[in-house]
This record gives C-alpha cells, sequence and structure tokens, in this order.
C-alpha cells in the first residue's frame, strides 16, 4: 500500500503540469473574451436601466440614452473610417448593428414595445393596470438589451481595429524592457522581486481590465480614440516594467 503511494507520488512528481499548447491558449483567450463580452452586455443592460428609474441619471430620457450610445458610437467610428484590418469600418459597423438587432426583431421585440407603448384604460381595474405597467417595463428591457448589445458588439469590433496597435505597443514594450534588462545586468543593478510581480499584475490588468471597463461604459463620452491611446501606453508601459525585471534567462 505505502509502496504503491510512493510510486504514485513519484510518477505525479515526474510527469509535472501539463503545458498549455498555442492552441489551447488562443482558445482559452478566445472563450475569455467571449465571456467578458456577455458579461460586459449583462452589466451594461443593468446600469443603462438602473439609470431609466433614476432621476439624477437619465430617467427623463427613458431607452434614448441606450439608443444614444450607439449613435455616439457611430460618430465616433465615422470619424477614422478606415483601419488596417477593415477598409470601411463605418459600413461594417452598420452590418453589425443589423446582425445584431435580427434576432431580437425575430423575437418580437419592437412590436412588442410600441404595444406596451398604448395608453391604459381608465375603465381597467387595478391588476389590468399593474399588468400593463409591468408590461410597458419589461418591454423597455427588452429594447435596451438590443441597444446595449448593439453598442457591445461596435466596441469590441472596435478594439479588434485597434488590434495592430496593441501588438505594436506589446513589441515596443518588450523591446525596450529586454534593453533595460541588459542594461541592469550587465551594470551589476539589483533585482526586485516585488517590482516583478507588481509589473506582472499590471501588464494583465491593463490588457483585460482596459478591455472590460471600455465594453462595458455605460455613460457615453467615450471616444475609442483616447481608450486606444491610454490603454496601449499602459500596455507598453508595464510590459516594459515587467520583462526589464524578469529574473530568469531568456
Amino acid at each position: 500500500m505505502t509502496a504503491h503511494a510512493a510510486s504514485a507520488r513519484t510518477t505525479a512528481a515526474t510527469v509535472g503540469p501539463v503545458s498549455r499548447g498555442p492552441i489551447g491558449i488562443v482558445i482559452e483567450i478566445a472563450f475569455g473574451g467571449a465571456l467578458a463580452t456577455i458579461f460586459a452586455w449583462g452589466i451594461g443592460v443593468m446600469i443603462a436601466y438602473g439609470g431609466m428609474q433614476t432621476s439624477w441619471l437619465w430617467a427623463d430620457k427613458g431607452i434614448d440614452h441606450a439608443r444614444g450610445l450607439v449613435e455616439e458610437n457611430l460618430r465616433f467610428i465615422a470619424e477614422y473610417p478606415r483601419s488596417v484590418l477593415i477598409q470601411d469600418t463605418l459600413a461594417f459597423e452598420h452590418k453589425v448593428i443589423k446582425a445584431v438587432s435580427r434576432p431580437f426583431i425575430a423575437m418580437g421585440a419592437l412590436k412588442y414595445y410600441e404595444a406596451s407603448l398604448k395608453p391604459i384604460p381608465d375603465s381597467a381595474d387595478s391588476l389590468g393596470k399593474t399588468l400593463a405597467l409591468l408590461k410597458r417595463e419589461l418591454a423597455k428591457v427588452f429594447m435596451v438589451a438590443m441597444y446595449i448589445a448593439m453598442d457591445t458588439a461596435m466596441r469590441l469590433f472596435v478594439v479588434l481595429f485597434a488590434l495592430p496597435s496593441f501588438l505594436l505597443a506589446c513589441l515596443l514594450g518588450i523591446v525596450d524592457g529586454l534593453v533595460r534588462r541588459d542594461l541592469r545586468r550587465w551594470g551589476g543593478g539589483r533585482e526586485s522581486s516585488f517590482v516583478y510581480h507588481r509589473a506582472k499584475k499590471a501588464t494583465a490588468w491593463s490588457i483585460s481590465g482596459g478591455f472590460g471597463i471600455y465594453l462595458a461604459w455605460p455613460f457615453g463620452g467615450f471616444n475609442p480614440a483616447y481608450m486606444v491611446l491610454v490603454f496601449t501606453v499602459l500596455v507598453a508601459a508595464s510590459l516594459s516594467m515587467y520583462v526589464s525585471t524578469f529574473k530568469k534567462y531568456l
């Protein structure tokens, strides 16, 4: 019994942790991005609908606030009509909007919303009025969900449009970090595990955190050009610090 357990431990120690291949990493990144997009859409719907119920946010606008986010993003994208990946970004985003709205239209969300706007008869009893009001609020949720889905999909593709900039920032950060690392090693500089681990976390946050914040931002006024500029600088700076403090030999 003891010999068998010792043999099992020896085998496990020999095998070691299973490393992920490039395909596994790509699948993991794609799956994580899909989950982040769905999560951002859900958070955006909750914040947008909650803001409709709050007097100091956009209660007077109703679903027009969510619709305005889509229109605002289209105006921002129209300022930069071309990308390295897509020749006509504005036309592409219009196709994205149509594709996202198609399931909601097929489910009858627009007709349901239009029907909910009909005046409630004065002759209706309290139960009928309550059901009519609930129907109206549910219709608003459907419409907000549709517009936020459009907005989230548009922002997702804006991030993809900016992908060459992020890759260039990563390359710049890696090269700068390697140069600084060699200068530190040959110059007798001190190594700091504290800085290394903090830079590692900052690099992960600047990539994933910036992506999530931009997707879920519910208040509008977020120019994608500023987003690309700010987070590419953060990615380059944090990655440079991370690589420069890497203690192992490459």
